[in-house]
């Protein structure tokens, strides 16, 4: 049985908060995670570290919409940007 017209429209705009917002949070806290992981200078680990933010953008929006439920979406993308904040948080600073 498909879905009222309704709760499909509020599926559809909750995945695309989560690809927009979820995926701008993601690849923010991935930029420095990921240059206080690799072993590079700091200046080039931070530049390509921005380079990649962008494929974890894309990929949190593909994720976005690839997932079963929109709660499955947030939780995806959430966990994602949490593990990118715990990196952070744990290791020391960089200078990114």
């Amino acid at each position: 049985m498909p879905e009222p017209a309704s709760r499909q429209r509020l599926s559809v705009a909750s995945r695309s908060l989560a690809a927009i917002l979820g995926g701008y949070l993601a690849a923010n806290l991935f930029v420095p995670a990921f240059a206080r992981l690799v072993p590079m200078p700091p200046r080039d680990a931070a530049q390509l570290a921005l380079m990649l933010s962008f494929v974890v953008f894309a990929a949190a929006s593909v994720w976005a919409f690839a997932c079963r439920s929109a709660a499955r979406a947030w939780a995806g993308i959430l966990g994602a940007a949490a593990l990118f904040a715990l990196v952070v948080a744990a290791l020391p600073g960089g200078g990114a």
